[in-house]
């Protein structure tokens, strides 16, 4: 069987995708990734083939200079009380981000799409802003699945597709490409997911931070309560550093009794003017390792952080500042797991309250039940049963879930 995987040639997308590349591999498919040129990199140093289609795209300074252009506020907006009015701000707010990825896949397409016709996968998988993956499965005639990052706040775009992806299919003579594929694959804890009556098929989530090398600290127990802080990349690539909050809750809890392990690119780490004594490391660390060693895992709310803070049983404060981090936020409190500030206008003593209240062992225990519910999740080696079976039956594409 021949796979391909279609993503945004952003790596916080492509590295959940990779475990199921991983297994495919194992269990001897063929298996290519196709982005953009600047993410094979990214790519080959996940272990899976790459093909960059298309020219050079850097989609980073696209949506810094589409943010600047728009005078576009990242923060999550506040809703209208009217249902209506909130519905149609939710559009255009989806209508932003998925225009700018459908603009990647347009840059992708052509090259991608003649790719495919030689190569003819059976397959195709791909992440819900990795646009080009469900085009090619339409026009192939081949099943198209979609791998959720975490909660499936993207499925919405299925009800105003044809103004997402117009420009995308107007050379190949199509209107729709199914943007929610064949299938859906959904790795996060049922507790934490979107209650909508959408059928998902469950995968385990198996945390992938990239390339790292282990550090000896990290496997010598704490002798206080470790606290994990992290806030992604993507932030610091858009050039919302002010929305890097990591300097300010070091700053907060300076005077507690805890060890403070600080997980930051080196570019964040000089937005520190000063490093308490209780700071234990500041710089890169990979944050599954580190999450396995805290009491609490404190992140602004991106997908990868709040799951694999869940996969490992520890609770979690998610102070997040853009609507998707919201989101997260909001369920990881309402799962009973964590505690959700906003990003927006918070104290010192808002943030140190909280943790000494994630200290206490509810939250201990519901982080154990849906790491408890992950761990019973099909792994993704399992889960390449279900894309063989699919690939048998030649599931028509664009069929949405």
């Amino acid at each position: 069987m021949r796979v391909l995987i279609a993503t945004w040639n952003i790596p916080g997308h492509l590295r959940p995708l990779a475990p199921l590349g991983w297994a495919l591999r194992a269990r001897g498919h063929d298996v290519v990734v196709v982005s953009n040129p600047d993410l094979v990199p990214t790519i080959l140093d996940s272990g899976l083939p790459a093909f960059g289609a298309g020219p050079d795209y850097d989609s980073f300074a696209v949506l810094r200079t589409e943010s600047a252009r728009r005078a576009w506020k990242p923060e999550a907006e506040v809703l209208s009380d009217d249902p209506v009015v909130a519905a149609e701000q939710e559009k255009q707010r989806q209508l932003i981000g998925f225009g700018l990825a459908a603009a990647a896949a347009q840059a992708q397409a052509a090259d991608a799409v003649a790719f495919a016709e030689r190569w003819r996968p059976d397959v195709v998988v791909f992440e819900p802003t990795g646009l080009v993956g469900p085009l090619i499965g339409t026009l192939l005639g081949v099943p198209t699945v979609r791998h959720l990052w975490s909660i499936d706040f993207t499925a919405l775009i299925e009800d105003f597709e044809d103004e997402i992806i117009g420009e995308l299919v107007a050379p190949y003579g199509i209107s729709r490409i199914g943007v929610n594929g064949t299938v859906t694959l959904d790795p996060a804890p049922a507790r934490l997911q979107l209650a909508d009556g959408r059928i998902r098929n469950p995968i385990r989530f198996i945390p992938y931070n990239g390339p790292t090398v282990l550090q000896p600290w990290l496997y010598t127990p704490p002798s206080r309560p470790r606290i994990g802080i992290t806030w992604g990349t993507s932030k610091s690539a858009l050039g919302f550093d002010h929305m890097v909050l990591a300097p300010r809750v070091v700053a907060a809890l300076a005077r507690r009794e805890v060890e403070l392990a600080v997980a930051v690119t080196d570019d964040q780490r000089e937005l520190f003017d000063h490093v308490p004594d209780n700071v234990v490391h500041l710089g890169p660390i990979p944050l599954d390792a580190l999450a396995s060693t805290c009491s609490v895992l404190i992140n602004g709310g991106g997908a990868g952080s709040v799951l694999t803070s869940l996969v490992n049983g520890v609770p979690q404060l998610v102070i997040s500042h853009m609507p998707d981090e919201t989101v997260h936020g909001e369920r990881v409190q309402a799962s009973g797991a964590g505690l959700n500030l906003p990003g927006g206008d918070l104290t010192d003593s808002e943030i140190d309250a909280a943790v000494q209240r994630l200290l206490e062992p509810e939250f201990r225990t519901a982080a154990g039940e849906l790491r408890a519910d992950m761990l019973t999740r099909p792994t993704p080696f399992e889960v390449v049963e279900q894309l063989e079976r699919l690939a048998s039956d030649r599931v028509p594409a664009g069929q949405p879930s």
